[in-house]
């Protein structure tokens, strides 16, 4: 491939960017992976190309945290991205999930398992106001964190929806850790094969130092957390964004799905945001401190 291409393809992506955070995603598919500027022009990066995201589907209701951020669009609402449960009254989400989209345009659904088929557990919870954290930036994605307000409490009784902990230190290189949602299959940037059951994938967190070799100087943040196999092959793709990377037993809330080159692209381990930078920050919109999980049992 020539330079000149593939300087035009980087160009066509960019534009394509850029109006996707002015106008919001397409309705028909979701949106472009978003990028650091500064890693997209790169031109020694490969083109995107599909790979087939490894992971399993979940036990319905065995992720009680999990919802569907969901987007208005003429024939109602239709799933965007993920999200996790905080307490009875607010959601923990990625700034660039809600940026530039109004409350009244968002519904939260916890309690789901799949997408197409209705259990009884679901919980539809329209938004009442969104706070995106206030050194937010659409360039570099730093600080990629939002909390969503919801109308009306979540009702935490049958425990097939819970909070889950957040993560307050900071996790070693190594450490496995667990992506969940209902993003993209496939990586193809003409047509992403969409999942209609809740999955899950393990994958081993990777070191800032390992991250930014792979990205580029300056690309990734210290409040940043990135993961996956150095071959590829298992990772979060579109559609996962704003939802929850965590460890289990109990469940807690390491970071938050933010960008990455691809889906599952060996040398190319998924960025997320670390939560653990952000728990002040938290609580300030909040107001509280989440509910211990303690309380649920989880089926």
């Amino acid at each position: 491939m020539s330079v000149i291409t593939s300087i035009t393809m980087k160009i066509t992506i960019l534009i394509a960017l850029f109006a996707v955070s002015v106008h919001g995603a397409p309705r028909e598919r979701l949106e472009l992976p978003r990028l650091p500027l500064k890693v997209l022009v790169r031109s020694d990066l490969p083109l995107i190309e599909a790979r087939i995201v490894g992971g399993q589907v979940v036990e319905p209701n065995s992720l009680p945290f999990q919802i569907s951020l969901q987007r208005r669009n003429f024939a109602g609402f239709a799933h965007s991205c993920g999200g996790s449960v905080y307490n009875e009254n607010y959601i923990v989400d990625a700034a660039h999930c809600v940026d530039g989209f109004d409350a009244s345009n968002l519904l939260v659904v916890a309690g789901a398992h799949s997408l197409l088929i209705e259990s009884g557990f679901e919980q539809r919870r329209l938004v009442k106001n969104v706070t995106i954290h206030p050194a937010y930036d659409r360039e570099t994605v730093e600080n990629d964190i939002s909390i969503l307000e919801l109308e009306s409490a979540l009702d935490f009784s049958e425990g097939k929806v819970a909070p889950i902990d957040l993560g307050t230190d900071l996790i070693k290189s190594d450490s496995v850790v667990t992506v969940s949602g209902w993003g993209a299959l496939s990586a193809n940037s003409i047509n992403y094969l969409m999942p209609n059951l809740l999955r899950k994938v393990d994958i081993p967190v990777v070191s800032n130092k390992v991250c930014a070799e792979a990205y580029g100087d300056g690309s990734i943040a210290d409040s940043m957390l990135c993961a996956g196999f150095d071959q590829g092959g298992m990772d979060s793709c579109q559609g996962d964004s704003g939802g929850p990377l965590f460890t289990s037993n109990p469940f807690t809330l390491v970071g938050i799905v933010s960008w990455g080159y691809g889906c599952a692209e060996a040398g190319y381990p998924g960025v997320y945001t670390r939560v653990a930078d952000f728990i002040e920050f938290i609580e300030s919109v909040t107001g509280t401190a989440s509910t211990n999980q303690s309380n649920f049992i989880f089926n």
